[in-house]
């Protein structure tokens, strides 16, 4: 028996669901129905694709012919190139007694043979192809038979392949995409916490807009009642939406709520929302999903400790600015840009005036605490778009991308004598910067050797001043 998958999944939710599965393994995803005919459109085509295919949609006619014939003499997985040179692990979805279609990953690099780089993308591409293939079973039974058995195996499938996910935005991006093609839902989020309130990061679903980035006391009457147990919490719609982010929302008086706490061994780190038709779950997918929040806890506990160290590497511990070894590959970044689309680049080289007198005669304690200041006031004076590091002891850079000399200049100055005119403890504090321009053929070192040589000068001529390099 084949199955039309177009007839029975809805691609709104779909394409979404398989394009987060698709930033997790880092490849191109597709897949087409039984029949041989494309179901999704491509997560992430390539340039050749794009040029020979209408946007992510499949129609050359050597592409077609190529696919069915692999589909034709395909038993239940095999590797294959296509005609235009790409590598594709293919998949069969279903059984020969249940066709469901045929998924297709192309990773986007390139993979040597029988390497071990293989073996690991393997791993994973064999991980989403069960994803897939439960998910799509359990939709199937659900929307043709009426039953949720398979439905429990799906969020297995998911829970494992979150537990190999260590980025913090794509394990969100598919919890909240799972809970929507799953459970049909109107809306899925998740909140962290950060301190003594919930902010929403992430949400899916038609209720989405507007919810990101909303801020929840964990003081707040609704908060105190889904963190004072560790089972889920259902919420009238009236109690939905006196929280921030829901009091504009049409959501029907008969959509049900459920709320649950994340806990982990380190306590509470979020929540996992999700808002459904009152008719679309039973006791059954309730249990369901808890098992679901279960696994997501721990998935996003270990996201966010992954996260929050790969930050502590590169991030300077007094100030909160990069480090030197992150500045320096930042600056590796701004050159190349600079270089390709001929924009320019400045770049700031400051030290602290006599920091080591200051250490020296007042203590290492109060001299951590000029440093924060001095973050502080050269964070103020520059953009958002501007980049800083703490460099060595009391020098730090400052990254300028797109400004010229003048502007160059101009920032210096104003660092300057912001920290010029701040009432600092014990002393007066000044600084001197050294700013130049990258150049064709600049390297790192030879942009920050300029830059460093600006300093001196500025040094050499009296302190408390700017002095510019010229190239």
């Amino acid at each position: 028996m084949s199955t039309n998958l177009s007839l029975v999944v809805s691609m709104k939710y779909w394409q979404d669901f398989q394009d987060s599965l698709a930033r997790v393994i880092d490849s191109n995803i597709y897949v087409f129905n039984s029949n041989g005919g494309l179901f999704s459109k491509f997560s992430k085509s390539f340039e050749i694709c794009r040029q020979v295919n209408k946007e992510c949609r499949l129609c050359n006619e050597k592409c077609l012919y190529f696919y069915k014939k692999i589909f034709n003499s395909l038993e239940r997985k095999g590797v294959f190139t296509c005609p235009f040179g790409i590598k594709l692990y293919v998949y069969r979805l279903g059984t020969y007694e249940q066709k469901i279609g045929y998924l297709i990953i192309a990773p986007t690099k390139k993979i040597e043979t029988e390497s071990e780089e293989e073996r690991a993308f393997l791993a994973k591409a064999y991980n989403v192809y069960q994803t897939i293939e439960e998910v799509l079973k359990s939709i199937l039974e659900k929307n043709l038979l009426g039953f949720r058995n398979l439905e429990l195996n799906s969020i297995y499938e998911i829970s494992r392949l979150l537990t190999s996910i260590t980025e913090l935005d794509k394990a969100m991006e598919l919890i909240t995409n799972s809970l929507v093609i799953i459970y049909n839902a109107n809306l899925g989020f998740i909140g962290l916490r950060e301190g003594d309130k919930i902010k929403i990061a992430q949400s899916k679903g038609e209720l989405k807009e507007d919810l990101i980035g909303k801020e929840w006391m964990m003081s707040h009457p609704i908060m105190t009642k889904v963190f004072s147990k560790v089972e889920p919490t259902f919420l009238t719609t009236e109690e939905l939406t006196s929280l921030d982010g829901f009091s504009g929302l049409e959501i029907n008086s008969k959509s049900k709520a459920i709320i649950y706490p994340l806990w982990t061994s380190v306590g509470a780190v979020g929540l996992l929302g999700i808002v459904f038709p009152s008719d679309i779950m039973d006791a059954n997918g309730i249990r369901n999903l808890f098992i679901y929040a279960n696994f997501t806890a721990v998935a996003l506990a270990n996201a966010k400790l992954v996260s929050r160290l790969e930050k502590e590497a590169e991030t300077d511990f007094l100030t909160g600015f990069f480090n030197k070894r992150a500045i320096r590959n930042m600056l590796i970044v701004e050159l190349e840009k600079s270089i390709r689309y001929k924009i320019p680049l400045a770049v700031i080289f400051l030290d602290i005036d006599d920091f080591k007198a200051y250490n020296d005669t007042f203590g290492h304690l109060r001299g951590d605490l000029v440093l924060q200041k001095v973050a502080e006031l050269i964070k103020k004076s520059i953009r958002a778009v501007d980049i800083v590091g703490r460099y060595d002891g009391e020098e730090f850079v400052v990254l300028l991308p797109g400004t010229n000399k003048e502007g160059a200049i101009k920032v210096a100055e104003r660092i300057r004598k912001s920290i010029e005119n701040y009432s600092f403890p014990n002393r007066k504090i000044t600084v001197s910067l050294g700013v130049t321009l990258a150049k064709n053929g600049d390297s790192v070192y030879s942009l920050i050797e300029r830059a460093d040589k600006a300093l001196y000068q500025a040094k050499k001529q009296g302190k408390n001043r700017v002095y510019f390099q010229e190239l």
